[in-house]
Formats: C-alpha cells, structure tokens, sequence
C-alpha cells in the first residue's frame, strides 16, 4: 500500500470508529404530552435521530418506546443508564444494564419495569443515556441522550390523562384488534389473518385466558349498540372455541358506543370503531 494512503486511513479510522451522539440543546429539549381516547404518551423529539415515549393506554402498565429514523438492520443489543447533566453535581450516575434492540421502526421497547426506571430518573434530573448499534452510518455505536430539562412541568398533564383512562380488571399482556361492516357482525373475511395470529398465542400459552370487547359506532341507539358489541365479540368468541379454544378461557364484554378510538363523525372514524379487541391476560 502506497505509504501516503496508509496514513490517511490510519487518521480517519478512530473518527470513523468513535460514536455518534445525538440529543437535544438546552433550547431544544422538550415533553410533549398526547392525548387520544386510548392512549396518553410523553415524548421527546431527539433531532436528526427520531422520538422518545412513554405511553400508557387502558390496561396497560406504562412503557417506553425508541423510534429511530434510521432502523437498524437486524436485532441487536442495547444499553441503558443515566447520568448527571453538567449542571447537576449531586447526582449519582447509575447503569441499567443491557435491553434488546429490535429492527424495524422501534428500536426500544421497554416494560413497566425499565420504563418506570426511565421516568424516575429523568424526574430526579438525570439524563437518559440510550447506547446501541450503529446501522450503518460508519460509527462504533449510537448515543441518544434525553433531557430531563421541562420533564417535571408537564408531568401534572400526562397523570391527568392516564387517570381519565378507562380502568380494566385485567392486566393485558398482547392484543389484537378485528373490524366489522357496518351493521354487521359477521367475521369479514380480511381479518382472519389477525385471528390466526392470536390463535397461535393463545395455543402458545394454555393458561392464559382471553377478553373479547366488543364495540359499535355511534349510529343507533345505546341499547342496539350494546347488543350489536356484544353479537360481535361472541362471533369472535364462536370462532375461537370452533379453533379448539376452551369455553372456560374466553370471556366476552360489550362496550357498545362508550370506547370511539376516533370521536370523530366520520366514516373513517366509524370503520375504525366498528372493532372487537382480543385481550390476553392471566
């Protein structure tokens, strides 16, 4: 190799090898709070990276999700831990250990576990420190840094919200969700495919039972639309036990009106209201 090109790569190896950080400036740092019928989430915008979020949802115990910009390639490992900001001296940086890092649009999804871990640390004031694979930009590895700068002035808002949640006796575990015709509660034949997919679980784990909720469109009256959820969510409860699913497992409930994911008036919002959710729980 030509003694010149040697050392040209020899300089640019370690800036190639050294990671890249991304996290917001003071300035930039902010909590925005969503709220939906169905959801309440906390994030954080990370520019030129992606976001950040806490999410909870009827259920459901808080968790924590990375969306890159960029995914990576294939699953990975990733790492966790927080760290004092430069401004705060008195606090105690802590290592979280290894979390799996997924391919596709979400890299992280935590638990209620990790995720409380996370929250706890950026209301004491610490930063989050989020390491993983690069996916391919040339670095040894990611930074993604969160600012705890604004977290505490709106948490007042995202625990409102999870507490006009509605409240379930269950704990779900995995979920899915079918649509129905207008009027009808008959099975449309392009949701078998999300039928199989919870049927495979459900035989994957014989001790866990499932909630059928069934609801309807604001069309028609509350007591029709209590009893069309409910022929929906034994259509659905029909199916499972005709696929060997034991009676005792399946519970079903009607929500009629009551659960719109979408309040709006609308035939889109219609059609997605229109929905039996399958809930696995113990």
């Amino acid at each position: 190799m030509n003694a010149r090109y040697a050392i040209l790569l020899f300089c640019l190896l370690p800036a190639a090898l050294q990671a890249a950080d991304y996290g917001p400036r003071m300035e930039q740092a902010q909590w925005i709070v969503t709220q939906e019928p169905d959801l309440c989430e906390l994030a954080q915008p990370v520019p030129r990276y992606g976001i950040a979020r806490f999410h909870a949802s009827p259920g459901r115990a808080l968790r924590f999700y990375l969306d890159p910009r960029i995914p990576l390639n294939a699953p990975d490992v990733g790492r966790l831990s927080l760290q004092a900001p430069d401004w705060r001296h008195d606090l105690i940086p802590q290592d979280l250990g290894a979390v799996p890092a997924m391919a596709g649009d979400t890299l992280l999804r935590l638990g209620r576990e990790e995720a409380l871990a996370l929250y706890y640390g950026l209301e004491t004031g610490h930063e989050v420190l989020i390491r993983h694979p690069d996916p391919g930009r040339g670095a040894r590895d990611i930074r993604v840094t969160l600012s705890p700068l604004r977290f505490r002035e709106v948490l007042a808002d995202f625990r409102a919200c999870q507490g006009e949640l509605r409240r379930l006796d269950f704990e779900i575990l995995d979920d899915w969700r079918i649509h129905f015709d207008f009027d009808e509660s008959r099975i449309r034949p392009d949701q078998h495919g999300e039928l199989r997919r919870a049927l495979a679980v459900l035989r994957d784990n014989p001790d866990a039972r499932v909630v059928l909720g069934g609801h309807a469109d604001e069309r028609g009256t509350e007591a029709y639309n209590d009893a069309l959820s409910l022929r929906r969510a034994r259509a659905v409860q029909a199916y499972l036990r005709g696929q060997g699913i034991a009676a005792h497992r399946i519970e079903t409930r009607a929500f009629g009106e009551s659960w719109p994911l979408d309040t709006a008036s609308t035939e889109a919002a219609w059609a997605l209201n229109r929905r039996v959710d399958i809930w696995l729980t113990r």
